[in-house]
C-alpha cells in the first residue's frame, strides 16, 4: 500500500467519527443511487432470492444513507479508476481500492452484529461499483461531459428500469467488481466526452444504468454469501 492511500484511509477514519450515521441526508429530492440500490432489491425478488431481498429491504434506509455519504466532502475523489493506466484520478487513490476497503468494513461491522453500520458501509461501496458504470469515472476524467451525463441520467433515470435479470458470480472481490464495471463502460466514453447530445447520451445510458442496476443486484447477493460463509 502506498504512502497516499495509508493517508487516505487515515482521512476517511477521521471522517467516520466526525459524521454520524443518523444525520446522513441527501440535499437532492432525486438521487439515481438510490434508485439503483431499490431496483437492485427488486430484481434479487424477481430473480428468486426473496430471503436476501427481504434482508435488502429491511435495511434499505442505512444502506442508502451509506451510499450518500459516500459522496460526501472530498471522499469522492477517489471514485475515479482509469482503466488503461490501472490508476486513480491523478495518480491519487483508485475506485477498486477504496470500494474493498468499504466492503472489509461492512463485514467487519456485520461480523460484530452492528448489522445498520454493516449495510451503511455497504451502500458506500455499492455506490462506488455504479460510479464505475460512468464511462468518465472509468477513465479517470472530472471534465469532460461528466456533469451533463450524471445530470441527465439522474432526470431520466426511470426510463431505465429494470427488473429482472441481475449480474452475478462477476467476480471475488470488491475490488474486482468495479474494475470489471469500468472495463465496460470505459469503452463508451468516446460516445458521450465533451458531448451534450442527448440521442448519444440515452443510447448510453440505457446500456450503462442498466448494468449499474444489474450489478448492484448481483453485488448485494455476493455481499450476502460473503457474511454467510467467509470467516
Amino acid at each position: 500500500m502506498s504512502l497516499t492511500q495509508t493517508t487516505w484511509h487515515c482521512a476517511k477514519a477521521m471522517l467516520t467519527l466526525t459524521i454520524p450515521f443518523q444525520a446522513i441526508k441527501s440535499s437532492r429530492p432525486r438521487n439515481t443511487h438510490r434508485f439503483c440500490n431499490l431496483q437492485a432489491i427488486n430484481i434479487l425478488k424477481r430473480d428468486g432470492f426473496r430471503q436476501e431481498a427481504l434482508l435488502y429491504h429491511s435495511f434499505r434506509d442505512a444502506l442508502n444513507r451509506g451510499a450518500v455519504w459516500c459522496d460526501k466532502g472530498f471522499k469522492n475523489i477517489s471514485h475515479y479508476y482509469n482503466h488503461q493506466a490501472n490508476s486513480g484520478l491523478w495518480h491519487g487513490p483508485d475506485a477498486p481500492t477504496e470500494c474493498q476497503f468499504y466492503v472489509n468494513r461492512a463485514v467487519k461491522k456485520w461480523r460484530q452484529g452492528r448489522l445498520s453500520e454493516a449495510m451503511f458501509y455497504l451502500g458506500a461501496a455499492v455506490h462506488i461499483i455504479q460510479d464505475l458504470c460512468v464511462p468518465h469515472h472509468a477513465s479517470g476524467l472530472v471534465f469532460g461531459g461528466h456533469k451533463f451525463f450524471e445530470d441527465w441520467a439522474r432526470e431520466h433515470y426511470e426510463d431505465f428500469t429494470v427488473n429482472h435479470g441481475g449480474i452475478y458470480d462477476l467476480a471475488d472481490s470488491g475490488a474486482d467488481w468495479v474494475i470489471e464495471n469500468a472495463a465496460v463502460s470505459a469503452t463508451y466514453l468516446p460516445q458521450v466526452i465533451n458531448g451534450n447530445n442527448s440521442t448519444a447520451i440515452a443510447g448510453v445510458v440505457e446500456i450503462l444504468l442498466q448494468r449499474a442496476q444489474k450489478t448492484t443486484a448481483g453485488f448485494l447477493l455476493y455481499f450476502h454469501r460473503l457474511t454467510q460463509f467467509k470467516k
